[in-house]
C-alpha cells in the first residue's frame, strides 16, 4: 500500500504559504479611515477646554478625543493633514470641496421623510388645542418646552431646551400687558466659546477663547399679539451678532472671507447648523431649534479649498 503523506518539510511550506494567503486576505479593505472621523472626536466642552494644546497642531495615528474648530492634526496613518470644521476631520487641502460634496451626496441618500404623529400636532376641532397669537412663530418647539401643561400660564424649569437661564431673571407672562419677559430663548445667557485662530507668521494656530451673551435682547419682552415676535433674530442678539470680547471675531464683521454682507461666506449657515440668512448677512430662520437653544455656541464650518488661504 503506497503511503501518500506529506514529507514534513513540504507539510510545512505549505502550512506557511495558506496562513500569509489568509492574512493578504483579511487585511484587504480594512485601511483606516482616510478623512479622519466625527464618531471618535467631539466637540470640547467649558471644562474640556484646559486640556486642549495651546498650539492646536497635533500629530498622530488616530484623531483626538476632543478638539476645537480649527484645530489641525497631521494622520501619521496616511501622512495628510486635516481640520476640524466642527463636526468632521476634513482634508486641509484643495480636495476638501470633493469631501463635502461626497458627504452631502451621502446624507441626500440616507434622507428619510419622518411624518409627525398625532402627539406632535393640533387636532382639527379639539378646542383646548386652538393656536393663538405667537404660537405659529414657535410651532418648531414642543408645548413643555414653555408650559409645565397645556394652557397653563408658567414656565417649566426642567423642560430642554428650558425657558429659565442662571444667569437671568425667572420668565414671567404679564396677562394684562400680554408680554413674555426674561425668557432665556429671547436673551443669551452668558457663555465662552473656544477656537483656533488663523496661523501666524510661522504657521502656528493658537487657541482663543471669547466671551458672549450676558443680557437680554433687544427684543426681550414680546407682545404675544405681535406680528413680529420680538423682531426675529435681534429679540436675542445683535444681527449679525457684533464682535466678541477681544473685537477681532472677523466672522461676524460683514466682510468674512474678503466678501461683503451678500457673500455666501457671511451668511449664518455658512458656519452654523442652525440658522440661517437669506442673502444680506442678516439671520432669516431658525432651521434647527435643538440647536439653536441648547446653551451651545454650534459652529460647524463648510470649508472650501479657498479658505485654506487664511485657514
Amino acid at each position: 500500500m503506497t503511503d501518500f503523506r506529506l514529507n514534513y518539510p513540504l507539510r510545512t511550506a505549505l502550512l506557511l504559504t495558506g496562513a500569509i494567503s489568509t492574512l493578504f486576505l483579511t487585511s484587504c479593505g480594512s485601511e483606516p479611515d482616510k478623512q479622519g472621523s466625527a464618531t471618535t472626536t467631539s466637540v470640547a466642552k467649558s471644562a474640556d477646554v484646559g486640556q486642549l494644546p495651546v498650539k492646536g497642531k497635533v500629530t498622530g495615528t488616530t484623531a483626538p478625543e476632543t478638539a476645537a474648530f480649527g484645530m489641525r492634526w497631521f494622520n501619521t496613518a496616511d501622512n495628510r493633514n486635516y481640520i476640524y470644521d466642527g463636526a468632521d476631520w476634513v482634508p486641509h487641502d484643495n480636495t476638501v470641496d470633493d469631501f463635502y460634496k461626497a458627504k452631502e451626496q451621502r446624507a441626500k441618500s440616507m434622507s428619510k421623510t419622518v411624518a409627525l404623529d398625532t402627539s406632535e400636532v393640533c387636532v382639527d376641532g379639539d378646542p383646548s388645542c386652538t393656536p393663538t397669537g405667537a404660537h405659529g412663530g414657535h410651532a418648531g418647539f414642543d408645548c413643555k418646552v414653555c408650559h409645565k401643561v397645556g394652557g397653563r400660564l408658567s414656565f417649566s424649569k426642567t423642560s430642554t431646551p428650558t425657558a429659565y437661564s442662571a444667569n437671568l431673571p425667572a420668565p414671567t407672562f404679564d396677562a394684562i400687558a400680554k408680554t413674555c419677559s426674561n425668557v432665556s430663548c429671547h436673551g443669551v445667557s452668558k457663555g465662552t466659546f473656544s477656537y483656533y485662530s488663523v496661523p501666524d507668521g510661522n504657521g502656528d494656530v493658537t487657541l482663543v477663547t471669547v466671551t458672549y451673551g450676558g443680557t437680554t435682547g433687544t427684543g426681550s419682552s414680546p407682545p404675544w399679539n405681535g406680528t413680529s415676535n420680538g423682531s426675529g433674530c435681534s429679540a436675542c442678539h445683535d444681527d449679525p451678532p457684533r464682535h466678541g470680547s477681544d473685537g477681532s471675531n472677523v466672522w461676524h464683521s460683514g466682510y468674512h472671507g474678503g466678501q461683503g454682507p451678500t457673500g455666501a461666506r457671511n451668511q449664518c449657515q455658512f458656519c452654523h447648523p442652525d440658522a440661517t440668512s437669506p442673502g444680506n448677512g442678516i439671520g432669516d430662520t431658525i432651521i434647527d431649534p435643538s440647536l439653536h437653544v441648547n446653551g451651545v455656541a454650534n459652529v460647524r464650518a463648510t470649508f472650501t479649498s479657498s479658505c485654506f488661504g487664511c485657514h
